[in-house]
């Protein structure tokens, strides 16, 4: 378990799990499918699909989970939202494109509206 990001107020926060728990053939959805990528060689889609799995073995897969702060006694952080089967560890540096996962933009946003939402609430 990894924290990648807290809000400034302290009551988000968002984790990244490892995933031991994947499905390869999920992970591909028909991405290496000749049928449905018809633009593209088989020899090519084949390359690519060994690519991708060389990726995965040297990268792992990942969950990402929203948490909010709840300061009853006994509770501390409960889950908000989550989202899995992402690969490789989060970086909001990379430039490729493969390790800045969209669901942590998403989840930034829907803190902040929820932190907005929770701040009318308690005026």
């Amino acid at each position: 378990m990894r924290t990648i990001w807290t809000s400034k107020n302290k009551m988000y926060r968002i984790v990244e799990h490892e995933d031991d728990s994947y499905d390869l053939d999920n992970l591909k959805g028909d991405m290496f499918n000749p049928k449905v990528n018809t633009s593209i060689s088989e020899a090519q889609l084949k390359k690519e699909e060994i690519e991708f799995e060389r990726l995965i073995e040297r990268e792992g897969v990942y969950g990402y989970e929203l948490e909010k702060w709840d300061s009853s006694p006994g509770v501390g952080w409960t889950h908000v939202d989550s989202c899995w089967g992402f690969v490789g560890q989060y970086d909001e540096n990379d430039t490729s494109g493969i390790f800045k996962h969209y669901i942590v933009d998403e989840f930034i946003t829907m803190s902040q509206k929820d932190s907005d939402r929770t701040s009318e609430v308690s005026k």
